[in-house]
């Protein structure tokens, strides 16, 4: 945890971290919510929420923080080879 002047200066740093998994963003406000949702390159952004995944939807991990889609059906289509077979005159 690093004490920060204000809001700006937070997603600022959050900005240039080298890993890009999720982010928590603790706030009453709806606009500096949104606002750090749109700015953070995180595969989650939680509001208000510690802990968690991202229920029903892919948590992509950005930069460091890995390859690949975390949950949901972005990891079934991560994870499935595909095959297609064309038959003709048997």
């Amino acid at each position: 945890m690093v004490r920060v002047a204000d809001f700006d200066e937070a997603l600022r740093r959050a900005s240039t971290s080298a890993y890009g998994l999720a982010a928590t963003v603790l706030t009453p406000r709806l606009d500096r919510a949104l606002r750090a949702a749109d700015a953070l390159d995180v595969g989650t952004v939680k509001v208000n929420a510690v802990v968690g995944g991202a229920p029903g939807g892919s948590a992509d991990p950005r930069r460091a923080s890995g390859d690949g889609a975390g949950f949901g059906p972005e990891l079934l289509d991560e994870m499935t080879v595909r095959k297609v077979m064309h038959l003709e005159g048997l």
